[in-house]
This record gives structure tokens, C-alpha cells and sequence, in this order.
């Protein structure tokens, strides 16, 4: 039985003995994530999920074992056999068709990834231009939102993103309630830290569930609708991207950057 059908077969299981030890968010939607890619046979997207499982068990099997009320050698069982599956799959290459028109290019490679719930464009896009006023260049910013900054056509888009990742790009986490309801962007935010990429975090208005998952809250945030932590931005940006701008200018783009993203 080749291992795309045994993962077929056990992916479901493994989820809901996760499901019983937690219910985190981040290795939740991990794993469904997981069987809808099995589902698809997506070599390149299993191979990324149980490698975010695996690290997921790395940091967590201790605990496990030491809870009395978990099955624990369930749990190292499961390691193993994730464990194993990622090994066959990196041998796997029969009955998988590999797209060279993936390969993102050099030239596609960005400094700033804008990880964001698409439910958040209105404020994202104000966002973006607020950093362009500030003299950061568009083909530097990766934000899937706009034709202008977004995935190229006819490229992967699990793959280009995962290609920026991988290369290092800075993460800009834009934190809202929609965003944890997001698999795609709980995603984003495993493999930016899989990968240890630099990142800020930025707090979106009505922002309610607080700062959970891989991200560390013990780190300063920036709140988008605090005028006095525009202006750290401000100098922020300035001084990574090099730019300028007038105090007189940057009243008026504050000003409107606010009146954009309010309600």
C-alpha cells in the first residue's frame, strides 16, 4: 500500500487523538488542513503540514506524557508514524505530477509578507499604503489582497507563499478576530514560525480574543488606531526602507490612514 493510501486511511484518526489533548487552534486546523491535502494528494502541502505536526509533537510530547489522563503511548506512536510518513514522502515520486511553473523566481521574492484575513481588506489596504507613503517599494511587499502586490499568475499560491517563507521574508501579522477564525492564516503564522522569520504584530480595531498561538504576546504590538504608535511605525519603517517624508505630509497621511480604518 503505497503511503498517500495509508495516510488517507489514518489522517482522520490522528486529528481526533489530537482533538482529545487539545483543542489549540494552530495544530487544530494543522491537521485538518492535513486530510483535506491527503484528500487532494498535494504532495508539497502534506509534506509542510506534518512537518508542522511533528515540531507541534516536539515541543508538546513531554507535557503529554505527563498527564495522566492521556493515552500517552497513543501519542508517541502517532509521532513515530508522522515521523515515517514525512521520510517516505520525501522519497515518494511516482503518481505525482511536479509543476515547474511553481518555481517562484528570483525576482518574486519580497522583504514584507502582509499575513492577513481577507475579511480584513478595507484596513489592510490602507495599511499597505501607508506603508508605501513611507517609501517602502511595491515589489517589496507581498500582500495577497491586491493585484498590484499579490501572487503573479498562473503560480501555486501555497507555494509561492511558501517559497517567501522559506527565503526569510519579514512577517506582518495583522491581528483581528477574523484572522483566528482563519485556517489559512493560522497556517501562515506555523510556518513563519517554523521558519524563525522576523515579524511585527499589528493589532487591527475591534480586535477582542487578544493575542494567542505561536505569536509572543510578551512582545509590543502595534495598535493601528493609536496615533502615538503610528508615529513608532513611522520611524520604524523610516529607518529599515530608508525613506522620508515631511511632518507636514505625514499629518496628512496619518490623518486619512485613521479615517480609513475606522468602524
Amino acid at each position: 500500500m503505497d503511503v498517500l493510501r495509508k495516510l488517507k486511511m489514518e489522517t482522520k484518526g490522528i486529528h481526533g487523538s489530537v482533538r482529545k489533548y487539545t483543542s489549540e487552534p494552530y495544530i487544530i486546523n494543522a491537521l485538518e488542513e492535513l486530510i483535506r491535502a491527503v484528500e487532494e494528494k498535494q504532495l508539497e502541502e502534506i509534506l509542510y503540514l506534518l512537518e508542522l505536526v511533528d515540531d507541534w509533537y516536539g515541543k508538546n510530547q513531554s507535557e503529554i506524557q505527563s498527564n495522566s489522563y492521556v493515552s500517552n503511548k497513543q501519542h508517541i506512536d502517532i509521532e513515530q508514524k508522522i515521523k515515517s510518513y514525512i521520510v517516505e514522502l520525501k522519497e515518494y515520486k511516482d503518481e505525482v505530477v511536479q509543476v515547474e511553473s511553481t518555481q517562484v523566481p528570483v525576482s518574486a521574492k519580497h522583504r514584507l509578507f502582509i499575513s492577513h484575513a481577507s475579511a480584513d481588506k478595507k484596513v489592510c489596504d490602507a495599511f499597505v499604503n501607508l506603508l508605501e507613503e513611507l517609501g517602502v517599494p511595491e515589489e517589496e511587499i507581498l500582500y495577497s489582497s491586491s493585484s498590484r502586490h499579490g501572487i503573479p499568475g498562473d503560480m501555486d499560491i501555497f507555494e509561492y507563499l511558501k517559497s517567501n517563507i522559506s527565503n526569510g521574508i519579514t512577517v506582518y501579522y495583522m491581528l483581528s478576530d477574523n484572522y483566528y477564525q482563519s485556517a489559512y492564516c493560522l497556517n501562515e503564522m506555523g510556518a513563519a514560525w517554523v521558519t524563525q522569520n522576523d515579524s511585527s504584530t499589528f493589532i487591527l480595531p475591534n480586535f477582542t480574543v487578544g493575542i494567542k498561538g505561536v505569536i509572543d504576546s510578551n512582545r509590543k504590538a502595534y495598535k493601528l488606531s493609536d496615533p502615538v504608535e503610528l508615529i513608532q511605525l513611522k520611524n520604524k519603517i523610516l529607518k529599515e526602507f530608508g525613506g522620508k517624508i515631511s511632518e507636514g505630509k505625514w499629518e496628512t497621511v496619518k490623518s486619512e490612514f485613521l479615517e480609513a480604518i475606522k468602524g
